[in-house]
């Protein structure tokens, strides 16, 4: 994650030997134009080390915020980041070549060499832009500047209210997608409890008056949690319901005008109850059904009656 450091502001500022180093807007300006990130990149360390030292992360560009000279870090480790952000590292301490410094990647400016980030440590002189100036390996001095105040790290990617937002609509996209699959899997639990209804009917189990009470119930009962049933094992109420009308005997007594087993058009008496009637054409669709089992054993009833209304 890329991280923005304001790392230096303009002003007047005296090192430990007394030297008094001003710097402008258009110095930090300069010193931003010279950055190098390919050629000499700035690394993030831990107070002022030698060579020998790790980073922790690099500047992979300079700019200017204002009057402010901010970096853009990157490749950032990621527990030295959760140390800066717990606030064990709460100060920064810039160091620079001077412009006439031999090692200087960019003479005649001034150019960063690193970003010190320190811990317990106090700036010599309180307050942002302390200067303070070291010893390098070659024994040319170079500039470090120390903020006293507490470190700006401002995430360059999604701001936090950006995410959440981001995630709410994620989400809000995920409950429509699940409310999608509920509404179409109750769509074909009721058109299967139609049909069996229809079944049912066809194979007059069922009154037809009772089809749409049937789908009803078989409906509410599709969202019961599956429950035991004994011997029949785990069953859910619907499937439970259906297998047990399923086993009903038909409403009225069914009979050949012959006798015979064999596959007929006559004539069928029915005993049905006082006040209803029996169509013709249901039962004669049960016994087409009856008789496609017999010569299918493995055909299931509500196929060999789907069968015979085609």
């Amino acid at each position: 994650m890329d991280r923005t450091i304001v790392i230096m502001r303009p002003g007047t500022f005296t090192s430990v030997e007394g030297q008094a180093v001003s710097f402008t807007a258009e110095d930090l300006a300069g010193v931003a134009a010279a950055y190098d990130p390919a050629a000499d990149p700035a690394p993030l360390v831990v107070g002022h080390p030698q060579l020998d030292a790790p980073a922790y992360g690099w500047a992979k560009a300079l700019r200017m915020d204002g009057d402010r000279l901010v970096a853009d870090a990157e490749r950032i480790e990621p527990a030295f980041a959760e140390a800066v952000k717990d606030g064990r590292y709460a100060k920064i301490s810039s160091s620079f070549y001077p412009p006439d410094h031999p090692a200087n990647p960019a003479p005649g400016r001034w150019y960063l060499k690193h970003i010190g980030f320190l811990g317990a440590a106090a700036p010599a002189v309180k307050g942002l832009g302390t200067v303070q100036f070291r010893e390098a390996v070659d024994q040319a001095p170079l500039a470090t500047f120390e903020q006293e105040e507490k470190i700006t790290v401002t995430d360059k990617t999604v701001s936090l209210a950006e995410r959440e937002k981001d995630i709410e609509a994620r989400e809000a996209a995920l409950r429509e997608r699940e409310a999608a699959a509920t509404a179409a899997a109750r769509a074909a639990l009721h058109a299967a409890n139609v049909s069996f209804a229809e079944g049912m009917v066809a194979e007059a189990k069922l009154a037809p008056a009772g089809k749409s009470l049937l789908v009803g119930v078989l409906d509410s009962l599709e969202a019961v949690e599956t429950v035991s049933f004994g011997e029949a094992g785990e069953l859910a109420p619907a499937a439970a319901l259906k297998k047990l009308l399923s086993g009903a005997k038909p409403l009225v007594s069914l009979g050949e005008a012959a006798g015979a087993e064999k596959a007929t058009t006559g004539a069928i008496s029915f005993a049905a109850p006082s006040g209803y009637s029996v169509d013709p054409k249901g039962a004669e669709i049960h016994r087409r059904a009856k008789a496609l089992q017999a010569s299918t054993p493995n055909l299931g009833w509500m196929d060999a009656v789907r069968l015979a209304q085609g």
